[in-house]
């Protein structure tokens, strides 16, 4: 199959970029400083020290990111071999989970900060690998924690938020990215300054013709910071958009804010049990930030999940573990790498030297996996079930996982996978568990799932020999079409560990979690209600459509910037009979830019169906902030065939035609040119429940049912952020 990049080669030599237009830029430049050493913008690790972690994989403990108590530091820290200790002092229960400020039971300050984390391998080992300066965040739990005195003022990721339903917390949000004597930091990787960055936004200008706003202002001092709750039935001014960002010390903020007293949000927590994340949202360095490290999980408990743990229905406890999945580059010395060098640019341009440097990528594919902050690691298990609450905050990297165990096969790969069984969705539990297909699941960038994965299940190749089982990967890059991820080998084949070795404790197999092989997976598959232990989480019933419903078109589409480069984009389309679009737009306006008026203006409390077209080759996890959905269905459809088209706006889009999916054509085009081929097929029983992100794939249409329950601005967009910040996100608006 012809490859959208090998598209976008021959068709930018047909046509020539002479004559091309391009819309003007989505705001002034700010001067964020950023990594000026090149060997930060990599592609790909070193290659030696690529080889060092890969030998010394999994002797990283993986981090259990709800230890209530020390065991995280201790075994992050590697003490005491590290020769780092801990203060006799220090509270056991310090924990990775952050607790209220020094007189305040609801009341959290959270800083963005920089840090020292043994990410490639323990502290003190022997192979010389280095540890990594990132950002993470922190309280003052850990600011004293050292026996010298000293202490972690940030974590990475950042520390967990454990909070009940129904309570609503306090959360101030500091960026402290600054060194010792508090100037502002460079950025750990390179700043591309030709994409949209915040300023000092002191004037807003809008082209009456485009609808294309731009600001005037000063420039910004230091790396911006915005901190989203993703997942969070957040107000407006609490959502940590793009716009909502701080400079370092907070001598300077954005338009999202309305006053300087907006720093500190308010989460309602008032939606049922689910495991969400925070991470930062900066316009322009969204991708960046949150690959150095600025993210961390939030978790909202219930009723309905107490009763369902308590009954020994689901496992808890220590039998919980969230698994945050990253991959990364890193440089020789182990400082993070991001692809950033204009000659390394993956679609050829008109002459690579004239690209910004470092400049911005389409997708950023790292080649060492991170889980929890650690890379390749490894965790003893008890021969019991687990729930494993995934979370993929990786760039670009969709996800195909499975269980291998029972030792390699003739063509490398393993003998046997063990079953998964989904639980929860992005924002709650199924109604049932639900048995995965050949024990493997796909999840996207921004998509959280918890599934159940039963370790005695497991049995020695050899008689008294290891067991083990090896989380694997083989997902393609870009995902679905891109480049064969071999699952089992080195690189982003490989995700981590588990030794089922430790002795069964019998204290919580009594509370309904046997120990006799497959027992348990038999009682899930059968009906295990999930749902409607406590009203306030109730079944939900099959998604029903209102009659006259509002019916939103988004168009998926691409094209390329002023440089020649990829840019994945957002738009609006109408089908025959439609109303008219807001603000003035024309019945079909096309791809739109990020800062471009919305194009979506739905009223408080309104349900709408929400149906995305893609028409490019890559797979897109669409994440629509503040609200909650379900997925009515997928369906194919065709387009038509062409080289080149010019889209309106000024943005010129060059795009795939020879698998008829890659045009940037509106839906009444599809339908007038082969239409709807194939009956819509309702979401797959796994993807049922409540959810944020949905991934749309290549040449379908993907709906979903929406409904709008806070006023004011919020954004939607790609998941992959890479896209997200070049160009595809839109603001909506809820009047």
């Amino acid at each position: 199959m012809t490859t959208r990049r090998k598209f976008l080669q021959s068709a930018a030599a047909g046509i020539g970029y002479a004559g091309i237009t391009f819309a003007v830029p989505k705001g002034a430049l700010a001067a964020t400083v950023g990594s000026v050493n090149e060997a930060t913008w990599a592609i790909a690790s070193d290659p030696v020290l690529l080889g060092k972690v890969w030998t010394a994989r999994f002797t990283n403990t993986l981090p259990w990111a709800l230890d209530p108590t020390n065991g995280v530091l201790v075994k992050a820290l590697n003490v005491p071999a590290s020769g780092v200790a801990l203060d006799p002092a220090t509270p056991a229960n310090v924990g990775f989970i952050y607790h209220p400020d020094a007189g305040t039971v609801d009341t959290y300050t959270v800083k963005a900060g920089q840090v020292d984390w043994p990410i490639l391998a323990p502290l003190g080992n022997t192979a010389g690998i280095p540890t990594t300066r990132t950002w993470g965040y922190g309280n003052a739990d850990l600011e004293k924690v050292f026996a010298n005195g000293s202490g972690l003022p940030v974590t990475y990721p950042g520390r967990s938020f454990v909070v009940q339903r129904g309570t609503a917390i306090k959360v101030n949000w500091l960026n402290n990215l600054v060194d010792v004597g508090g100037a502002p930091l460079s950025h750990l990787v390179g700043v591309d300054q030709s994409i949209s960055m915040q300023t000092d936004q002191t004037l807003a200008i809008m082209d009456p013709k485009t609808n294309q706003v731009t600001y005037q202002g000063a420039s910004l001092l230091g790396v911006p910071t915005a901190m989203h709750h993703h997942g969070g039935d957040s107000r407006a001014e609490f959502d940590g958009g793009p716009d909502q960002w701080t400079a370092p010390r907070r001598v300077q903020w954005g338009p999202g804010f309305a006053t300087a007293n907006g720093f500190t949000y308010t989460y309602d927590n008032a939606q049922e049990a689910a495991m969400n994340w925070y991470h930062d949202h900066g316009e322009g360095v969204t991708r960046i930030n949150a690959y150095a490290g600025l993210a961390g999980i939030y978790v909202i408990r219930d009723n309905n999940e107490a009763l369902l743990a308590n009954a020994g229905a689901i496992p808890s406890g220590p039998y919980e573990l969230p698994l945050v999945i990253q991959d990364k580059c890193f440089t020789a010395n182990g400082e993070l790498a991001y692809a950033g060098d204009p000659l390394q640019y993956p679609v050829p341009v008109p002459d690579p030297a004239l690209l910004p440097k470092p400049t911005h990528f389409p997708e950023q594919f790292g080649d060492i996996i991170v889980v929890n902050g650690v890379a390749w690691p490894n965790l003893d298990v008890e021969p019991r079930e687990y729930r494993l609450r995934l979370l993929n905050g990786s760039d670009s990297r969709v996800y195909v996982l499975k269980f291998g165990w029972g030792g390699n096969n003739r063509r490398g790969g393993f003998n046997a996978f063990l079953p998964v069984v989904k639980i929860a969705t992005d924002l709650g539990f199924l109604n049932s568990p639900v048995e995965m297909p050949r024990g493997e699941v796909v999840i996207a960038p921004g998509e959280r799932m918890d599934v159940v994965v039963d370790f005695s299940m497991v049995v020695p190749t050899v008689p008294g020999g290891p067991r083990t089982v090896v989380l694997t990967n083989s997902g393609a890059t870009p995902f679905p079409l891109g480049a064969p991820t071999v699952a089992g080998t080195m690189g982003a084949g490989t995700v981590m560990r588990f030794n089922v070795n430790l002795p069964l404790n019998s204290r919580t197999a009594a509370l309904g979690m046997p120990a006799v092989a497959g027992s348990r997976a038999t009682k899930l598959k059968n009906n295990l209600a999930l749902r409607g232990l406590d009203a306030a989480t109730p079944r939900l019933a099959a998604p029903r459509v209102p009659a006259n419903v509002k019916v939103r078109r988004i168009l998926l589409g691409e094209g390329v910037d002023e440089f020649g480069r990829v840019m994945p984009l957002l738009g609006a389309v109408s089908l025959a009979g439609d109303a008219p679009l807001p603000n003035g737009y024309a019945t079909n306006p096309g791809t739109l830019a990020f800062s471009q008026v919305p194009t979506e203006t739905p009223a408080l409390n309104s349900t709408e169906v929400w149906e995305f077209w893609n028409s490019t080759v890559d797979a897109h996890p669409i994440h629509m902030h503040l609200v909650r959905f379900r997925i009515l269905n997928r369906q194919a459809f065709t387009a038509p065939s062409v080289n080149a088209t010019t889209m309106v706006n000024g943005w010129t889009g060059v795009q795939l035609a020879a698998d008829a999916i890659g045009t940037p054509m509106t839906a009444a085009q599809a339908l007038t040119v082969g239409g709807l081929p194939s009956k819509a097929l309702a979401a797959p029983l796994d993807e049922q429940g409540w959810k944020d992100t949905v991934l749309c794939y290549p040449g379908q249409v993907t709906r979903v049912l929406v409904n709008f329950n806070r006023p004011g601005k919020y954004v939607y967009h790609c998941h992959i952020l890479s896209h997200e910040e070049h160009d595809m996100m839109r603001w909506y608006e809820v009047v």
